[in-house]
């Protein structure tokens, strides 16, 4: 019989007992977060939309319709291009609450607790690794629940949170955490074949969400090598299908990606060179940090990157190569600590190391996930630094480090808290957070980010200097802003050479459609229709469906007396906009001109079906009618004009010359005076008027 001794006994004993602590004290760890993280949001429900919102939410007509042809067809350019199932989880915001925002910060509130509930069962297991040491592996949810805590309150996350496009970032990164979490239990668990495909499902939805899922397929098995298995071939013959699996989801952004979303914004062939991206970087990573460690003076837009010299960076970049080489040596000799640096370099990897992102050179999101290794890091070392000073002040007892580890994370994470309540306050208004912008990190970018926001606030005189000074600054979206505000306020003269100036520099973004048919009615203002109609045909060449392009290129053709291809396009407008009293009157015009009387008035008629008192079409009613010797039904239209618009000169005209045509003379008289009464310089009235004393 084998025999067991006490020691082996009273081990397992004090295991289990542990596993049942931990079990019992979990769930109310995980309310004390889910509670932490509403309360610390609970004043940023009624934040309004703001800057990509507008582009995410506002105007995405992706998100109006539940079909899959529908929310899976966004247009390029657009923040949630090549993301489907986040813009899946906008259709259904938009289905349920329309555009009421309060539900859209809800869903964002909710998604960061459960990224924060995903990240206390994952740091649960992953600090229970023997890598960490005993003291760690014995109070591993002690030191899970802290780094969570601090994690879902600090305030470099609230970018996550408040702006509501970046629901990008949360729903990848909750899938990215639930990958990890799945494949430990896939390594650990006796249902290995269950939990690696949760693990592959995981990690093709969030290939779905954002393009930073990449490096999940990465970070499993860099865990397995420095938590489960000596060396990289042991690992793969262990693991290799959990692998596979993963890797193949890299097929998922390939497909993703072949139109483009993006392409002009972010990629080798944006416009910045791999190497400025790489040098802009480095100044970057040095701001997240400082910003981890005291998160004071927070920017949502850092603008685009700018030309750096290495001597410039040098002192940024030294640090950011040291913390590298250390993440590298530590993979070697210290595996848990050196996991922790990998991680933050991996998944912060996408957005900041070659691959150049044009429109921002960087992002407090792009530190959410990043962000868990530092506060991990942070409370292992406050651990360390307890050690020494208990050691160094006879401070071992068991009460005494609880009490000083409640002390500090209480005090911690309610700091970090108000801060960020705070932060919350800032998005109250676009105007608010884009002054903090130009405060805190001033660029040419942020100027016309505060225009724009002015200018939605119908604060044309503010918004016009902050404008031009982002095109003074060299920032080529400011002309498209300052374009539309100029055009906006009747200054087309004006808006024509801003738009003009921002279609020759930036002929691909996603504002081009709405630069173009900007400028297309700015040159119809100035009777500049053959330049309308080139810019409204590049519109319908970019976007075919845009109906507004078509009906202004209608009107553009019929200005210039191109009849016959006028009425091609508003028989096509009108297929979609059937209601159209002003294109019906224009398509009867164009018919008549042609001489084709009966589908001028199955035009004119169709008008009237809509709006039966619209004077227009009573008088192309009976002027048609004249022109064709219809004298009397000229006469009854005329008639039906002045009934509708009794101060209407042209009517009381064309009613006197039907009387007159009926030999009414008096009447037709009287018709003409009453049209020169009510507009004096008429002169058409005034010679029918002399035509007829004439005739008597």
């Amino acid at each position: 019989m084998t025999r067991v001794s006490e020691s082996s006994l009273t081990a397992k004993t004090a295991k289990t007992a542990k596993t049942a602590v931990n079990r019992s004290s979990l769930p109310w760890r995980s309310a004390i977060v889910v509670l932490a993280v509403l309360l610390t949001y609970a004043n940023s429900i009624n934040g309004p939309f703001v800057f990509d919102d507008i582009s995410t939410v506002v105007d995405n007509p992706a998100i109006r319709d539940l079909r899959p042809t529908a929310v899976f067809s966004i247009e390029r350019e657009r923040p949630v291009a090549g993301r489907p199932l986040v813009n899946a989880s906008f259709a259904l915001n938009y289905a349920v609450s329309g555009l009421r925002v309060p539900s859209y910060h809800a869903v964002n509130i909710l998604l960061h607790a459960a990224c924060a509930l995903m990240l206390l069962a994952l740091l649960k297991r992953l600090l229970a690794e023997r890598a960490f040491g005993s003291v760690i592996n014995a109070h591993a949810l002690d030191f899970a629940f802290a780094a969570t805590l601090v994690w879902a309150v600090h305030p470099i996350n609230s970018e996550v949170v408040d702006y509501l496009t970046q629901r990008t970032e949360s729903m990848m990164a909750l899938l990215y955490l639930s990958t990890m979490y799945a494949a430990i239990r896939a390594e650990r668990s006796s249902e290995s074949a269950k939990w690696s495909a949760a693990a592959v499902v995981c990690c093709a939805l969030g290939m779905a969400c954002k393009e930073s899922m990449v490096t999940a397929p990465l970070m499993v098995p860099l865990f397995d090598r420095a938590f489960a298995f000596t060396t990289w071939k042991k690992a793969a013959a262990r693991r290799w299908p959990l692998y596979a699996g993963l890797a193949a989801t890299w097929l998922i952004v390939v497909v993703l990606q072949q139109s483009g979303p993006r392409m002009h914004s972010a990629g080798f062939a944006s416009g910045v060179t791999p190497w400025t991206y790489l040098l802009n970087q480095s100044v970057m990573i040095v701001q997240y940090l400082r910003l981890a460690v005291w998160p004071r003076a927070l920017v949502l837009n850092y603008g685009p990157p700018v030309d750096l010299s290495l001597s410039s960076v040098l002192p940024q970049a030294v640090l950011v190569v040291a913390l590298l080489a250390l993440t590298v040596v530590a993979l070697r000799r210290w595996p848990a600590y050196g996991f922790l640096g990998a991680w933050f370099f991996v998944t912060l990897a996408p957005t900041s190391s070659i691959i150049p992102i044009s429109t921002e050179v960087g992002a407090e999101r792009r530190m959410y996930l990043p962000m868990i290794a530092v506060c991990v890091l942070a409370v292992l070392a406050a651990q360390r630094a307890w050690a020494a000073l208990a050691a160094r002040f006879d401070l071992s007892s068991a009460r005494a480090a609880r009490i000083a580890a409640v002390a500090g994370v209480a005090v911690v994470t309610g700091s970090l808290a108000v801060v960020t309540a705070l932060r919350n306050r800032d998005y109250r208004s676009g105007v608010t957070m884009a002054r903090t912008v130009v405060d805190r990190w001033p660029t040419a970018a942020a100027h016309a980010i505060l225009g724009v926001s002015l200018e939605a606030e119908q604060r044309h005189e503010e918004a016009l200097p902050e404008l031009r000074q982002g095109t003074a600054g060299g920032y080529s979206r400011a002309y498209f802003h300052l374009g539309g505000a100029l055009f906006n306020h009747g200054d087309t003269a004006a808006a024509i050479p801003a738009l003009e100036t921002f279609l020759r520099l930036e002929p691909d973004l996603e504002e081009v459609v709405t630069a173009r048919m900007l400028l297309a009615r700015a040159y119809a203002d100035q009777r500049r229709f053959a330049d309308a109609t080139i810019e409204l045909r590049q519109v319908l060449r970019m976007r075919p469906s845009n109906v507004d392009a078509l009906g202004l290129l209608a009107d553009s053709l019929f200005a210039q007396q191109k009849l016959e291809e006028s009425i091609a396009i508003y028989t096509s407008f009108l297929a979609s906009r059937p209601n159209d009293v002003g294109a019906l009157i224009n398509l009867g015009v164009a018919n008549a001109s042609l001489g084709r009387a009966r589908d001028a008035r199955a035009a004119f008629e169709r008008g009237l079906a809509v709006n039966p008192k619209d004077v227009r079409i009573h008088r192309n009613l009976a002027a048609l009618a004249l022109n064709v010797g219809d004298v009397e039904g000229g006469r009854q239209s005329a008639a039906r004009a002045v009934e509708s618009a009794p101060n209407d000169a042209e009517s009381h005209d064309l009613l006197g010359r039907a009387l007159a045509m009926s030999g009414r003379s008096a009447e037709a008289k009287t018709e003409f005076e009453r049209a020169l009464t009510l507009d004096p310089s008429f002169d058409q009235a005034r010679n029918d008027l002399e035509i007829l004393k004439r005739s008597r």
